[in-house]
């Protein structure tokens, strides 16, 4: 597997990326965007389900970009992250900080894009980068649509924002805290409806 760094602008701010490919790979037919956790609750690229995700997909031909957001690793941001993270502990929330991290996501797919044009593109988003993703889908036409482990405690999913053209996955493990039992399988029927 060969796995590049790079960096993308998202709003005048240059966030680092990786992607990953195998080194076999001469034309892909397909690639994945990866949306990372909240940042403030330890999400970042180096986390562990996106790097097997990445490797996995990578491993059989799918490249895959995962990033940090803003402010994170070696990610420029404009703003003191302190306010922000102490706003969150708070309130549980932060909604400025999360809006400009969700166009991170919008300029990750945009970068994307723009290394692999006419390839067609798939989300990933795991725990909060759920909520991203299916920003993305609202507005951007993809190829398949994957959340796993959706923080519906914090962040609830409002069915409405499943009424998706694309083809719609949902994983998640039973017994997490942040996806109780009655929450994910509504999420689930109105996902399959």
């Amino acid at each position: 597997m060969i796995e590049e760094v790079l960096r993308f602008d998202a709003d005048g701010l240059a966030l680092e990326g990786r992607l990953a490919y195998a080194d076999w790979l001469e034309t892909p037919d397909h690639a994945v965007l990866i949306c990372p956790p909240h940042p403030f609750l330890g999400g970042d690229m180096e986390n562990n389900v996106l790097q097997a995700l990445s490797a996995a997909l990578a491993a059989r031909g799918v490249p895959v970009l995962r990033f940090n957001y803003r402010g994170i690793g070696g990610s420029e941001t404009a703003r003191d992250l302190a306010d922000d993270q102490r706003e969150f502990w708070q309130h549980s929330s932060c909604p400025r900080y999360e809006a400009e991290i969700a166009h991170d996501c919008e300029h990750a797919f945009a970068t994307l894009h723009r290394l692999l044009p006419g390839v067609a593109a798939s989300v990933i988003g795991y725990s909060f980068g759920c909520l991203p993703a299916l920003t993305i889908a609202a507005t951007a036409p993809l190829a398949k649509l994957c959340l796993i482990s959706p923080p519906l405690v914090k962040w609830p999913i409002a069915p409405a924002a499943l009424d998706l053209d694309c083809p719609r996955a949902l994983f998640y493990a039973p017994g997490d805290f942040a996806c109780p039992t009655a929450d994910i399988e509504a999420l689930h029927a109105a996902l399959c409806g």
